[in-house]
């Protein structure tokens, strides 16, 4: 299973890790030498809250979460209160997919391209799906397999996309302008009123043991 994932792009954060004011605009600045990337998808129903180290998040059903940077080495991850103990290696980037019981850890890799935008899907549906152009024309990622992800670079354009179902069902996704730099997610997830799909920035939080 391919998994994906490093931006350099990071937000200079307010109390509580939120975004700056637009105006403040994105700051490029490199994460400590031998940091370790963390970051929770929620495929529950439910709101989740996120606690590490000195930061926190709250996840809505289907979202990702910004990645955070740390120190390499032991840590607890609380999730609604409930401690997940992990030892982070040092230059590692992980995606930990909660499903109401456990974190499932998913090994990322590293992006730092300036001349194209990085697209990573993962399916966590329970059937294969395709990332295509809306028209149907292109595919650009998969089909990928229940459970796996897979990534394409591309270059920076303004894109209308959709996922397909291997039961032929479609899932559109809003128009979005790619940036060069930057990673974009599509999540497929399996929810309560069945499949769902959604395209997002990747952010990168950051905080101190």
């Amino acid at each position: 299973m391919r998994v994906w994932l490093m931006i350099l792009t990071v937000l200079l954060s307010l109390p509580g890790w939120a975004a700056q004011d637009a105006n403040e605009g994105l700051y490029e600045m490199a994460a400590p030498p031998n940091s370790a990337f963390i970051r929770v998808i929620n495929v529950t129903d439910e709101q989740v809250a996120l606690a590490m180290d000195d930061w926190s998040q709250s996840l809505s059903p289907g979202q990702a979460g910004d990645y955070l940077y740390r120190p390499g080495g032991a840590a607890q991850l609380q999730v609604n209160g409930k401690q997940f103990a992990f030892d982070f290696a040092k230059r590692s980037v992980q995606t930990l997919v909660f499903d109401g019981t456990s974190l499932v850890p998913h090994q990322d890799t590293y992006f730092s391209s300036r001349l194209k935008a990085l697209l990573v899907m993962y399916n966590l549906s329970t059937q294969p799906a395709t990332l295509q152009t809306s028209n149907g024309a292109v595919n650009v990622i998969g089909p990928l397999p229940a459970g796996s992800s897979d990534e394409r670079q591309i270059n920076g354009v303004k894109v209308s996309l959709k996922v397909v179902l291997d039961s032929g069902v479609e899932l559109p996704l809003e128009e979005v302008v790619l940036q060069r730099g930057r990673v974009y997610t599509v999540l497929v997830t399996q929810g309560s009123g069945g499949s769902q799909a959604r395209l997002e920035e990747t952010h990168v939080a950051t905080a101190t043991p």
